[in-house]
């Protein structure tokens, strides 16, 4: 069971590969992968606009 991400950790995301913020965490290299993903999703809003979607005619 993964913890919760502090506002450092998130930060990390922007600096680093996920290899890099996975040793620097200590947190898996897929935790990792997932929490980035996670937070792509909601700056992209993605959850608002899906980009694999085809726009209604």
């Amino acid at each position: 069971m993964s913890t919760e991400w502090t506002s450092e950790e998130l930060a990390l995301l922007w600096r680093h590969n996920n290899e890099q913020v996975a040793e620097i965490t200590g947190r898996t290299v897929e935790e990792v992968g997932d929490r980035r993903l996670q937070a792509n999703y909601m700056r992209n809003n993605w959850h608002l606009f899906d980009p694999e979607r085809k726009p209604c005619a």
